[in-house]
């Protein structure tokens, strides 16, 4: 069964609020009613009463997904998108005001969904969470190089049987991994016949910055690293 549409905003009173102990809103998508869900171990959310999810393309909220809207002004969190053609609606974990949508991965995505967010927002790249798994270590041991210096990149590849890499190098948008530290690895192709791919390294705080300001992400050589 699919599981219930955990967000972190709902609709109190008509603006928009955080979840917290005992409150009552409404969905800001559907105009369902949701209930606070503030437990000891996840973070605290909002969900739908009695329903399951009005957006089959939403995750589960985690820590990991707050941490990095938070990065960003909350009116650009949990935006909805619509299509003015067929009027198919999703929200968007963040979505710049210069038309760019981020969306923050954490669970395994097939490839039909990836590509149908991917065609539906248009304009958008995927930040990736590996912070946790054995991903972390195949990667580190798969990176060689540089192979290039400017803009650097790296050569990787991959000796795990995970299918990690050839499915984000299906991917049309731009693919950037984070590994929990202060530097994210932009995905820059995969061939999954040799099993080796590119990977060059950008601070995080250049693209968030960038991604604010409607610029063109920089890579390691721009921001002066």
């Amino acid at each position: 069964m699919e599981s219930l549409k955990q967000m972190r905003y709902a609709l109190v009173d008509g603006q928009r609020a955080d979840a917290r102990p005992k409150l009552k809103g409404r969905c800001p998508d559907c105009d369902a009613e949701m209930v606070a869900r503030c437990g000891p171990v996840n973070v605290w959310h909002w969900a739908h009463k009695g329903r399951l999810s009005c957006d089959p393309w939403w995750e589960s909220e985690t820590e990991w997904h707050r941490s990095w809207k938070n990065n960003f002004p909350l009116d650009w969190q949990e935006v909805r998108h619509i299509d003015q053609t067929t009027g198919e609606r999703h929200i968007a974990d963040v979505k710049i005001p210069y038309g760019l949508v981020i969306e923050f991965q954490n669970s395994p995505i097939d490839s039909i969904e990836m590509r149908s967010r991917e065609n539906f927002y248009g304009k958008m790249i995927w930040i990736v969470n590996v912070t946790t798994g054995m991903i972390k270590g195949y990667f580190s041991v798969g990176l060689s190089g540089p192979i290039q210096k400017d803009p650097l990149i790296y050569q990787i590849n991959w000796w795990s049987r995970s299918q990690f890499l050839r499915k984000w190098g299906e991917a049309t948008a731009t693919v950037y991994f984070d590994f929990g530290t202060d530097t994210l690895w932009r995905l820059i192709f995969y061939d999954p016949e040799k099993t080796v791919g590119a990977v060059s390294p950008i601070p995080k705080r250049c693209l968030i910055e960038d991604c604010s300001n409607g610029r063109a992400i920089r890579t390691m050589n721009d921001a002066g690293v």
